[in-house]
């Protein structure tokens, strides 16, 4: 089985993961393999980042992953990818926000991400891809990535039966908009 882990930058996917890693999980950072084998678009200055050709990462890994285990699929574009099911870390934009300024992120790139988590973009991008029964989302404004884990976890090995509280829709960070309409708009 192929899990997405993905999110919005600074959601706390890289910790899961590493964590994940620790305990024994199958864990593909999609940054790194994209990196590794080259398949890097140009790099765009305007948003400092370089957009992935997924065609070509999905062909690698169809050909790299093991067929059988499961295989969590870490980076903000791994819903984006031939996966079975997706887990989406979410976290208030207040705190993305801080999270994304200690990293070093330009203002315009922390509003950007800040609104994709505001608006649900990666989970309505997972659902439209995968089905709201395939698709989970975890709290991770308060960092416990132990916590998140430990829930993964549980929802993994219930054969994602246990997981009614983790479908789509029971976070909404959208009012954030509301209360901040001038941090959103464009400078």
């Amino acid at each position: 089985m192929r899990i997405a882990l993905t999110g919005t930058p600074g959601t706390g996917k890289t910790s899961v993961a590493c964590l994940l890693r620790e305990a024994g999980e199958c864990v593909v950072d999609l940054n790194d393999v994209a990196a590794s084998f080259g398949l890097l678009g140009q790099y765009d200055r305007r948003r400092r980042t370089r957009e992935v050709d997924l065609k070509a990462l999905a062909r690698h890994l169809a050909r790299a992953l093991p067929k059988e285990g499961t295989v969590f699929l870490e980076g903000h574009i791994a819903h984006l990818l031939p996966v079975d099911r997706a887990i989406v870390l979410r976290c208030a934009p207040a705190v993305l926000r801080r999270r994304l300024a200690r990293r070093g992120y330009p203002a315009a790139k922390i509003r950007e991400n800040c609104l994709a988590e505001a608006l649900d973009e990666i989970t309505i991008e997972a659902v439209a891809r995968l089905g709201k029964g395939r698709v989970f989302e975890i709290e991770t404004t308060m960092p416990d990535a132990r916590r998140t884990v430990a829930i993964i976890m549980r929802i993994v090995r219930s054969g994602f039966k246990r997981a009614g509280k983790y479908r789509p829709g029971g976070i909404d960070y959208s009012a954030d908009i509301l209360r901040n309409p001038n941090y959103y708009s464009r400078e």
